[in-house]
């Protein structure tokens, strides 16, 4: 339960590093203005890049338990919003939020083939299963 805990905090703080990481690097190599087009694509990025490495971290550390990985990608999301919420960004980049946040998490647990029943619960199916 407790390593649950910790990495769910670590995963969380992870991904919005790189969120936040993406954002600063894109728009000050770009040059755009917050508000912009192109400043929203990048937005996009970093919540989806936050959102993969959020749940990667959490499943990782987890021992392959899916719900972390979504948890995380739903914290990420949650950040998200509080930032839409926050600054009159365009009406589009909502649904591109939600979509880019659950793209990101499903990625990260489908590539880790991470599974929904908790690893300690997991029923042992042979005779020398430990």
């Amino acid at each position: 339960m407790i390593r649950s805990l910790f990495a769910v905090i670590a995963a969380v703080i992870a991904g919005f590093a790189l969120a936040k990481m993406v954002e600063s690097a894109g728009a000050s190599a770009t040059g755009l203005a917050p508000g912009s087009a192109g400043y929203g694509a990048i937005l996009l990025l970093g919540w989806f890049l936050g959102a993969f490495l959020a749940a990667l971290v959490a499943v990782l550390f987890g021992r392959k338990w899916a719900p972390l990985g979504a948890l995380s990608a739903a914290a990420i999301f949650l950040g998200a919003v509080i930032t839409l919420f926050s600054y009159p960004l365009s009406w589009l980049l909502w649904p591109g939020t939600a979509v880019a946040t659950a793209l990101g998490g499903y990625g990260a647990v489908k590539l880790t083939g991470a599974k929904a029943q908790h690893p300690a619960m997991r029923r042992k199916d042979g005779l020398f299963d430990g």
